[in-house]
């Protein structure tokens, strides 16, 4: 009976009331209870997946046993051993593989610490396990069970086991910390935040975060931390660490608001005062900021904080409520995270169907753009997230709407009704009702408009995206926002009418037009997004929407899908580009889906082949005729898509036998091109490779034959593998199925391309069809011997080119794909176990020079296939077993004498490497190292991986031969990049030590290097002075050793000072002093070693530095001690002996010394006698010695400050080398910045004087000038300019003006979009610099001055640059005109825009500006008359840029140009939008005041909306003879290239406005419109002529 009770313990129909019945008539002596208790802990410690209903068995067994009647089983229910056994079992098992059932452990532990018989024992158990859990949370180590602790501590809070003074109490004993809450506190919940750098502790950690500041702290008092102490813990944590915002944003304030809504809508008031984000004088973005808006987006989540413009409701429960404006601030502000909380903030409700405010929508129709066009994919996708629900939750509200509106209008008339019958007493109070009634419906009306008024708004912003001229964020957003609208089952609504209105408002000619069009465009996901959507129309209800009507379609959409195909076909074949083709394909697929016949169906998929047959024919002929006229890989793209799409389709027999046909033949094709092009990508450099024959063929080269090459390869591979993916299907089943002849066709051709193919990008998509094909063969065994035998052949074959393949180099062209292939089948034979075996035997075979050529390594090609093993996702975790043998595999081949040995065992061990560590870590922590903390290698996973570290290292201490320095290296450094990133191994640490300080005399300064940098993971920890001393000390009289001790040094330092800054106090530093004093006096390495002597200067300095950060008002006492060994070092430099040199770098840190030396001293002519002897000395001294001062907050005087100014003016004077002088400038600039920011004018009188400017900037263009030192010009020039405007006492206002405008076409030229990135941001930092300091010149009171226009449009177009960095820069530095706000770039564009016209809208200069601005008119900066006066100056530039446009039918002319060069040239310029560009000074244009009257223009010098007018008209004449000429437009015409269509806008954008006033400009506007909708013009086009009939 007890074996059976036992043995059924892992049943599911174990029943433990039925157990515990059964043991209570039992003996006691048998304790039969434990046994079984045993057994079922054992049960539940296995994984969840085979545990079952374990821990529920567990509890329900001690919990019957606790109400059990026999006192024997009560008492082992309440054991102190039995509660701590249960609790070992939850720390250990809820770490590692946690599930709910789990909780029922803490549940019994509750139970049994609160009603345990023997109060003492309950006490001790809780005592216990508190003491357990806190010390786990506050002491790292390097496996700790934290998050169970974690639950487990949070749960006795909740049960209210224990309260937070005890929790406190035990934290200071077990720390013995002094008795002050406030620290204890502090200190408490900082472990806890430290712990949420682990992903899965972060709900626990938030959850007891929560807890602990909603709990109280006595059993008797009601006494809770307040949501000011909340904040001091949460704004501390994130100080700790930025990346803790999500988490505290989802972990902790959403809880916090379910736990204690009046506590946390207190905390949100207390961070809005805190908040600067919306401060008008610094809206700056700080953590009190990231914590308020934080707050704000949980709250809105759950419903306590509400829109702007809300009511509030009665008898509704407390909330917060946003101000518009205050949201308006963050929606536009220049930091990612805020407007992306904002925009959060604006659209989420946890209801679906309350409507939006008019504030809220009318936000959202202001800045919703802006978000699409955002640089940041993350903040696209999120915006998208946001428009999904805002979706929902529009089309829901308006249902919703529409049926409260219904009801209530139905009870009004009901009442309206009841009104007739004569004589009720209730009349009086029915009015009422009625009118209240009214009142409602009138307000929900008005409601309903406004939503609806939005989702009119909505899509018609989403068809304005589409547009040609738009950039790629733009239109991939629109596209996907769009996937929303089409496909209304991506959106739970209940009622689906609303979402069928939305679509219809979209679907029309206008918006098939231009996703058609996006069909072709350059970017793939744009492409493949663009063919979704139509995908989406044809698949609906199972019937094709594209066979009826279209709103405004003059026939049917299959009808003009059937002309998109061609032309798209046709621009295909005479481009020969990838986007093309790939376009063309995915029309084919769509013209397939959409034909509701199947004969038409299948014939549209043998007309492409035909077609591809004839193409092959033709190149098989001539090569070179069929590169230049026939491509071939949009054929083969085309029915790849077209068999995809018929893949799931089910046909008939008969159709079935004709689609076996085209199968036939289309793999007959694959193999045709294979053989035309596999001499050209065979050859071992492809890239480079123009085979004889095709040498003299005019026109060709090498790009077009092996793109031609290449494409028609890989898209033959891909047709391959998506015929061999149908293998899974049955044809029984009506479904499309290879025949067994087909597949093994595939797959041999596949093999013979992999075996042979040298073009590297080629690899890749037919190791994947190959792979496909490795893992489809069990689909075609009829017999048990057949599953093997094409993997056989191809494992044989590939054993064969690892023999017998040549390797020239160290790569293995596509073995290594054939074995991975091979073993992601998955098969028992070739096992994965013999091919491993057979390839670490093969990678271990010795090679020596001598007796080969380097030709043939199987060596190479075994070790590259192994690394590939490793490399892949799908193998890797096969592989581990074999990881530590493959390690000792590499590391032998690091022995090798043939270096491509070598590098093979290298890059096999860098593989093996990411394996052991993945490849999500970031390169700052890479390059960082271990942290002190936890392991990060498993090696109790990994048994032997540290022994065959200590041997790795052990070999290199053991080379000998003239190969000891490379391979000392090649050995050593992956060990020591193991053991500095993941930590050292418990077991090992002292023999690794030991090794590592041996390392440190190593004669190689790298390996001296890597080995001070790993032993720095050995000493983060107390008492490490000491170890570094004995290191010192014990390098006796070896210089390499002393060197590679005092890197060490050097390194623990930088280290500490980030990851253990309390391990550099006071004491620290001086007891650092005391050590390096005492090597200076007993080693004599230090006057023999100039490298010795150069890192103890480093390590100086660096001390140096922590003690000025300590107390930088005044210096430290071991200051005076640095001066003073530093100079001790200095003679021991000059007093060396003769023979012994010093080295460069040693020159460059006693310069740098010296430098900050004299900067800090009162005697200025010292630091300029240095300057001169660097500057006649070795110029790279001189530079680095620049370079030390330039961070001008780590100078401590203010006098050093001073005398800067005149020392980088006297370098760049003094010298006529370029590198000195841009050190020099670049500093000064960072100087007079500060300069000139700061308020009190105690710095101006130390700038330099504008005599020493003048002379500055002739002599900066007289002497050799390069690229960089022209961009420190140009970015210095704007500090000068700016010093010179603000003295009263400076040149003359012509002269000045004068400068102004030359400056403001330096700029204007430095920021076209052909010149480099470091030119641009060189002139948007000056123009940075001289608006923060001009701005008091455009003060509402004083006359505006027109000089200023050539910077300010240069600023305007800098925020229109293609790079996010200057266009950021830009908006910078735009602040200072607009109130000092720091906006997004479109929003600062914007508002710059809103600020010229308050400013210069009656200035003839600016009005110009606008008329160039709508027409694409950009004048020459060198244009600009520079030698009149003022008022002079101001009409001749209006007219200069009245003058020499190009008129719209040149312009046209060239954009239709037909451009069918292979590879296009980019624009410069991605991000512009012309017709958003020309619809902004549009409005500028149009809010323009009128001239006064005595500024009418003469015929002479006409008016720009004279000169605009005549261009406009023009413009719109070309154009409608260009519609009737044309034949035409439609999908992929004339107006679908973004150049036409620009210039198309701009004419008609400047027509509409200035059609009020222009009569023949109307009329020749609305014959344009006439005559486009019959030719089929673009439909957004024809969208800018409306408002004709008003």
């Amino acid at each position: 009976m007890e074996a059976s009770i036992l043995a059924g313990v892992s049943q599911t129909d174990f029943n433990p009331k039925h157990a515990v019945a059964w043991l209570e008539e039992q003996p006691e002596e048998l304790q039969l209870w434990q046994a079984l208790f045993q057994e079922l802990l054992i049960c539940a410690e296995k994984p969840k997946q085979s545990s079952g209903n374990a821990c529920v068995k567990l509890h329900g067994f001690v919990e019957q046993c606790s109400k059990s009647t026999k006192p024997a089983l009560r008492d082992f229910a309440f054991a102190e051993s039995t509660a701590l056994r249960l609790f070992d079992f939850f720390m250990e098992w809820n770490e590692q593989d946690s599930h709910r059932s789990m909780r029922l452990v803490l549940d019994f532990l509750a139970y049994s610490i609160s009603n345990n018989p023997t109060p003492e024992v309950g006490a001790s158990v809780k005592e216990t396990i508190l003491d357990n859990t806190i010390s786990t949370i506050t002491q790292q180590s390097s496996r700790p069970s934290v998050k169970s602790a974690m639950v487990a501590l949070d749960h006795f809070i909740q049960k209210k086991l224990v309260y937070l003074c005890r929790i406190l109490e035990i934290y200071r004993n077990l720390h013995g910390l002094p008795a002050d809450n406030d620290a204890l506190w502090d200190a408490f919940i900082a472990k806890i935040f430290t712990w949420m750098e682990l992903h899965y502790v972060c709900p626990v950690a938030g959850k007891l975060l929560v807890t602990i500041f909603t709990s109280s702290w006595f059993e008797d008092r009601n006494i809770k931390h307040q949501p000011e102490t909340w904040h001091k813990f949460i704004y501390s944590g994130l100080q700790m660490n930025i990346d803790y915002l999500e988490p505290i944003k989802l972990y902790i304030f959403v809880p916090l608001f379910k736990a204690d809504r009046a506590g946390s809508l207190a905390y949100l008031h207390h961070l809005s005062l805190l908040q600067r984000l919306t401060s008008k004088d610094n809206n700056r973005w700080d953590l009190n900021s990231m914590l308020w808006l934080a707050m704000l987006e949980a709250g809105k989540k759950i419903g306590v904080v509400d829109e702007p413009g809300r009511d509030q409701e009665q008898n509704s429960q407390p909330g917060s409520r946003l101000q518009a404006d205050v949201l308006e601030r963050v929606l536009c502000h220049d930091s990612h995270e805020a407007r992306s909380s904002a925009v959060s903030i604006l659209i989420a409700s946890p209801s679906t169907t309350k409507p939006y405010t008019a504030a809220a929508l009318e936000l959202l129709k202001q800045y919703l753009p802006s978000f699409h066009e955002d640089p940041d994919p993350k903040m696209r996708y999120d915006v998208l997230g946001h428009s999904r629900n805002m979706i929902k939750r529009v089309q829901s509200t308006i249902e919703s709407l529409r049926r409260e509106v219904d009801r209530i209008s139905k009870k009004i008339n009901k009442l309206a009704a009841s009104k007739a019958v004569p004589e009720l007493p209730s009349e009086v109070k029915d009015d009422q009702l009625q009118r209240h009634q009214n009142d409602i419906v009138a307000k929900l009306r008005d409601t309903l408009r406004q939503h609806e008024d939005f989702v009119s708004w909505y899509v018609s912003f989403l068809k304005d995206e589409l547009a040609p001229t738009t950039s790629y964020q733009r239109h991939i957003t629109a596209l996907k926002a769009m996937v929303f609208i089409i496909r209304p089952a991506l959106l739970p609504v209940n009622n689906l009418n609303s979402s069928s209105e939305l679509r219809s408002l979209l679907i029309d000619a206008t918006w098939f037009r231009s996703v058609l069009d996006l069909i072709m465009d350059p970017f793939d996901d744009v492409r493949e997004t663009a063919a979704s959507l139509i995908m989406s129309l044809i698949l609906e209800s199972g019937e094709s929407v594209l066979q009826g009507d279209m709103n405004g379609l003059s026939r049917t959409p299959t009808e003009e899908l059937q002309r998109f195909c061609h032309k798209a076909d046709e621009l295909a074949r005479r481009t020969a580009r990838a986007d093309h083709s790939d376009g063309a394909a995915r029309s084919f697929e769509l013209l397939c889906r959409s034909s509701m016949d199947t004969k038409e169906r299948i014939q549209i998929p043998f007309k492409v082949l035909s077609s591809l047959e004839t193409k092959l024919s033709a190149a098989e002929q001539d090569l070179a005729t069929a590169v230049l006229q026939a491509p071939v890989h949009g054929s083969f793209a085309s029915l790849r898509y077209i068999w995809g799409s018929l893949s799931n389709i089910k046909f008939t027999e008969t159709e079935l036998e004709d689609l076996a046909e085209l199968q036939d033949r289309a793999v007959t094709c694959c193999r045709r091109i294979w053989q035309t092009v596999r001499h050209v990508l065979c050859d071992d450099s492809p890239e480079g490779h123009l085979p004889e024959e095709l040498e003299e063929v005019e026109g060709l080269d090498t790009k077009d034959l092996l793109s031609y090459s290449f494409r028609a390869i890989h898209e033959s591979s891909n047709l391959m593998r998506v015929i061999a993916s149908n293998a899974r299907q049955n044809r029984s089943n009506g479904l499309l199925v290879p025949s067994r002849q087909n597949f093994e066709t595939i797959g041999r051709l596949t093999f013979d391309e992999l075996s042979n193919l040298r073009h590297r990008g080629a690899f890749t998509t037919v190791s994947q069809t190959f792979t496909s094909c490795c893992q489809l063969v069990k689909y075609f065994s009829n017999s048990s011997n057949d599953e093997s035998s094409l993997l056989d052949e191809w494992y044989k074959g590939a054993l064969a080119c690892i023999h017998t393949q040549a390797s020239t180099t160290r790569r293995s062209a596509g073995i290594p794909a054939l074995i991975v292939g091979i073993l992601s089948s998955n098969a028992e034979h070739p096992s994965f176990e013999d091919v491993i075996r057979n390839l670490k035997e093969i990678g271990g075979r010795p090679a020596l020079v001598s007796e080969t050529d380097g030709s043939n390594l199987p060596q190479v090609h075994a070790l590259n296939c192994i690394k590939d093993i490793f490399k892949s996702s799908y193998l890797s975790k096969r592989a581990e077993p074999y990881l530590t043998d493959c390690l000792q595999l590499a590391a032998n081949s690091l022995k090798s004498e043939v270096w491509a040995i070598r590098n093979c065992g290298l890059l096999l061990l860098r593989s093996l490497i990411d394996c052991l560590f993945g490849t999500s870590e970031s390169k700052t922590s890479i390059e960082a190292g271990w942290d002190g903390r936890t392991v990060k290698i498993p090696y109790h996973k990994f048994k032997s991986l540290p022994a065959l570290l200590v041997n790795l290292l052990e070999m290199g201490r053991q080379s000998s031969g003239v190969l000891i320095g490379t391979q000392t290296a090649e050995s050593v450094f992956p060990a020591l990049d193991i053991i500095r990133r993941a930590g050292p191994p418990e077991e090992f640490r002292d023999k690794l030590y030991d090794i590592l300080a041996w390392y440190l005399g190593s004669r190689i300064w790298h390996v001296r290097e890597i080995a001070a940098r790993t032993l720095c993971s050995f000493l983060l920890k107390p008492g490490w002075l000491e170890s570094v001393a004995d290191l010192i000390m014990n390098s006796g009289g070896s210089a390499n050793k002393l060197h590679g001790a005092l890197l060490t040094f050097k390194f623990l330092l930088e280290r500490l000072a980030e990851v253990m800054p309390d391990q550099l106090s006071g004491s620290e530093i001086q007891a650092v002093y005391d050590l390096l004093d005492k090597l200076l006096s007993t080693n004599h390495c230090m006057s023999t070693c100039s490298d010795v002597r150069a890192v103890f200067v480093e390590i100086l300095n660096f001390v140096k530095g922590l003690d000025r950060a300590k107390d930088p008002s005044e210096a430290h006492p071991a200051t005076y001690l640095f001066y003073q060994l530093t100079f001790q070092v200095f003679g021991m430099s000059n007093q060396s002996e003769e023979s012994i040199t010093p080295s460069a770098l040693e020159d460059i840190r006693f310069g740098q010394v010296a430098f900050q030396h004299a900067s800090d001293t009162e005697v200025e002519h010292s630091l300029g006698q240095i300057v001169d002897l660097a500057l006649g000395g070795d110029i790279n001294i001189a530079c680095c010695m620049l370079e030390s001062l330039s961070d001008v907050d780590s100078l401590e005087k203010s006098e050093a400050r001073k005398k800067l100014v005149s020392i980088y003016i006297q370098v760049c004077l003094g010298s006529d080398a370029p590198e000195p002088r841009i050190i020099a400038l670049k500093n000064l600039v960072t100087l007079m910045d500060k300069m000139l920011r700061d308020t009190t004018g105690y710095w101006q009188k130390h700038l330099p004087a504008n005599e020493t400017i003048t002379q500055l900037w002739a002599d900066l263009y007289r002497k050799p000038m390069n690229p960089s030192l022209s961009d420190a010009i140009i970015r210095a020039s704007g500090p000068l300019l700016a010093i010179m405007m603000s003295r009263p006492d400076g040149a003359a206002p012509n002269d000045l003006a004068s400068w102004i405008r030359s400056w403001g076409a330096m700029m204007s030229d430095a920021g076209l979009a052909d010149r480099t990135f470091d030119t641009r941001m060189a002139a948007v930092g000056a123009i940075g610099s001289f608006s923060a300091n001009v701005v008091s010149v455009f003060a509402p009171e004083t006359t505006p001055d027109p000089s200023h226009l050539g910077w300010l449009m240069a600023l305007y177009d800098a925020l229109n640059d293609d790079d996010d960095e200057i266009r950021a820069a830009a908006a910078s530095a735009a602040a200072p005109l607009l109130s000092n706000q720091t906006f997004v770039s479109v929003e600062a564009g914007r508002r710059l825009l809103r600020w010229l016209l308050d400013r210069y809208g009656a200035v003839d200069e600016f009005r110009a500006h606008v008329a160039c601005r709508m027409a694409g008119h950009s004048p020459s900066a060198s244009s600009s008359p520079l030698t009149q006066d003022s008022g002079d100056i101001t009409a001749a530039a209006a007219a200069t840029l009245l003058g020499d446009w190009i008129p719209a039918e040149a312009q046209l002319a060239e954009a239709m140009r037909f451009d069918d060069s292979l590879f296009v040239v980019e624009e410069q310029n991605l991000y512009v939008d012309e017709v958003r560009e020309t619809r902004r000074w549009r409005d500028v244009f149009s809010s323009l005041p009128p001239l006064p009257s005595s500024q009418t223009p003469s015929q002479s010098s006409p008016s720009a909306e004279a000169t605009l007018s005549q261009w406009t008209l023009a413009g719109l004449q070309t154009l409608t003879c260009l519609v009737k000429t044309e034949r035409g437009d439609g999908p992929l015409g004339w107006t679908s290239k973004p150049e036409v269509f620009a210039i198309c806008a701009r004419i008609l954008v400047s027509s509409s406005a200035l059609a009020a006033n222009h009569a023949e400009i109307k009329e020749e506007l609305r014959r344009f419109r006439d005559e486009g909708r019959a030719a089929e013009i673009h439909g957004l086009l024809l969208g800018m002529c409306d408002g004709l009939d008003g």
